[in-house]
């Protein structure tokens, strides 16, 4: 009775937070209302009504948008401040699991997947979804207790289980279902399952030699201009752009005043003078010190330091002050220091060290210096507006800056940082427009749309370092292939080891006699695919290769293997299954929602909205 009225009143605080949560962490429907019939039948996708389109089902932007704000407050409950980036990324990853809920959605109704009474009852008892699991009221130490749960599953007072016996119907368990019919696709063989027990538990003695790129002068790698020109041709399709835009701009840097360094420095002499005049120190410190390190508790202490551990301005202040002394104000780039040195000592070896505390002004920009620059960058947008962005410019004898050719899913502004909005307003608005007064936690900026570049494929020369850089490590890991392969026929031409030629060539990459598990990777070369194929086919005596690696081809001689553990293959054996399962359900999963989005008609209208 005490556990249920526990529930009760927690449920609305906790279990549908969790719930919420799961709905957007889980392949589930439900997200989306009903589509306005005419528009369907006239096929029409309205931007000012519709952001998405997805086979025909459409998505409100006030949909979209619980969707993104939910993601936004996940980031602020972290403790993280939300900047323009992880904005763009909660409204991507928004976006990703409305497309993933509806497909998997429509995809369950297309299969006819539903639940009867008599399994929401078995998966309620023996597969009761996360968020019941996680739920506090259904754990004891922090740990799901199923004694409890089904206490409670059992005995109900009111209706509150009937929601969520409404969700396991509706949707949980008919994904779970969809993901049942996926796995059955899934085969884990036995021969998996060894070589992975292999990879895991048998150690390798191996010498090896790794012929990477950077052994190679690069100029063996420089491309030709035919080379540039051909394949740049041939991937032309590969090098489209959307829309482009470029801007000019004026910006106003949100930095301290003059005014800000004298408050800042009047603030620091008279701290200086009340320390000085025999006030407390440490309480001083914990009212005024802005040094993030004292958190108002430490009173200014820095401990004991010796030179090299602070700024160059404060050490040399420090150093040469005397036993029980207080100086300052000190200016670094910190801010102003006021220092009471406590006590000096030489340490063991010799070093001169001293126990400090101080008090931090930091010179922070005022709400004033900041009024002060928005109304003079307001004052520029009104006579640019009036009087055109140049004239107003050599006016106000200001600098323009540009940032060139970017798409509408930008978010960084050449020389200022993020600024989302200032992207949306270039695509939102004709040439030559000037903008209003756009700000970041940096700058002020006012912006003028210089050229509008309708979509297209890109010039040779704005891609060209690409290809460049991609041609030349083709360039340069076929050298190592060559080098590689001509080091194996000096091995079999001279009739030498590895170990030998490893001890002769002193100029390459090599280990002798390095003993490790696959899964380990071994030195240099760290995981490839290509390596562990070859050292589970190999045989001691062996020379492989030349195997490519990440960055260069490697060639391995197997000294030893160790023995294989049968017993303990017994033992591990359904874990590896397990682990190989689940790995492959995800693979599984994303290939066949990839396969789904690639053949679906989804249209995306944020363009218009961010």
């Amino acid at each position: 009775m005490a556990l249920m009225t526990t529930m009760r009143e927690k449920m609305h605080v906790v279990l549908w937070t969790l719930l919420a949560l799961f709905l957007l962490s889980m392949t589930i429907g439900g997200l989306v209302g009903g589509a306005n019939i005419i528009d369907q039948i006239f096929g029409n996708i309205n931007p000012q009504t519709t952001i998405a389109s997805i086979n025909g089902e459409l998505i409100s932007p006030d949909q979209f948008n619980n969707l993104v704000n939910q993601q936004m407050n996940s980031i602020k409950s972290s403790g993280q401040t939300l900047n323009d980036f992880q904005i763009k990324r909660a409204r991507d990853k928004a976006w990703d699991n409305l497309i993933q809920d509806v497909l998997v959605t429509q995809e369950v109704k297309k299969l006819n997947l539903s639940a009867s009474e008599e399994e929401v009852i078995y998966h309620l008892e023996n597969n009761p979804p996360p968020f019941l699991q996680q739920n506090p009221t259904f754990q004891s130490n922090g740990i799901f207790d199923r004694e409890k749960y089904l206490q409670a599953l059992a005995n109900p007072e009111s209706n509150e289980w009937a929601p969520i016996e409404n969700f396991m119907k509706n949707t949980f368990i008919p994904n779970f279902k969809l993901q049942k019919m996926l796995d059955e696709s899934i085969i884990i063989t036995d021969n998996e399952i060894t070589e992975e027990f292999i990879k895991r538990n048998v150690e390798y003695t191996i010498n090896g030699i790794h012929i990477t790129t950077k052994q190679l002068s690069d100029g063996l790698a420089i491309p030709t201009e035919d080379e540039i020109q051909n394949e740049y041709n041939k991937r032309k399709e590969d090098f489209g752009h959307d829309e482009l835009r470029s801007i000019s701009y004026v910006s106003w840097a949100k930095t301290p005043s003059s005014l800000d360094t004298i408050e800042a420095q009047t603030i620091s002499n008279e701290l200086y003078n009340r320390a000085k005049s025999g006030e407390d120190f440490f309480k001083l410190a914990n009212i005024y010190s802005m040094d993030p390190g004292n958190q108002g508790t430490k009173g200014g202490d820095l401990g004991w330091f010796k030179r090299g551990r602070m700024v160059e301005q404060f050490e040399e202040a420090a150093f040469n002050a005397g036993t029980n002394q207080i100086v300052g104000p000190v200016l670094s780039n910190f801010g102003y220091h006021i220092i009471n040195v406590r006590d000096k000592r030489i340490n063991e070896n010799s070093d001169e060290e001293i126990l400090a505390s101080h008090i931090l002004i930091k010179i922070d920009v005022s709400s004033t210096t900041l009024s002060n620059l928005k109304r003079e960058a307001t004052l520029f947008s009104y006579d640019a507006q009036d009087n055109g962005f140049l004239n107003a410019t050599d006016n106000q004898k200001l600098i323009i800056s540009k940032h060139e050719k970017f798409d509408s899913e930008s978010v960084n502004i050449t020389g200022i940082g993020p600024l989302r909005s200032l992207i949306k307003f270039a695509f939102d608005n004709e040439l030559s427009t000037v903008s209003d007064v756009y700000e970041n936690d940096q700058h002020y900026i006012v912006c003028t749309i210089d050229t509008v570049i309708a979509p297209g494929t890109k010039d040779l020369n704005e891609i060209r370092p690409r290809i460049e850089n991609q041609l030349r490590k083709e360039k340069l890991k076929f050298a190592t292939l060559e080098k590689a392969n001509t080091i194996l026929i000096k091995i079999s031409a001279d009739d030498i080891s590895l170990e030998a030629l490893i001890k002769a060539e002193k100029d390459i990459d090599s280990f002798l006699k390095e003993k490790k598990k696959i899964n380990q990777g071994f030195t240099g070369i760290g995981r490839s695919n290509f390596v562990n194929g070859a050292l589970l086919e190999g045989l001691t005596g062996k020379i492989l290769g030349p195997l490519e690696t990440s960055n260069g081809h490697a060639l391995l001689e197997i000294l030893e293997i160790s023995e294989f553990d049968s017993l303990e293959y017994f033992n591990q054996k359904e874990q590896i299954r397990k682990s190989l399962f689940s790995l492959k359900q995800n693979q599984y999963f994303q290939a066949w929602l990839e396969n789904l989005k690639k053949n679906s008609d989804i249209i995306d209208n944020r363009k218009f909205y961010f």
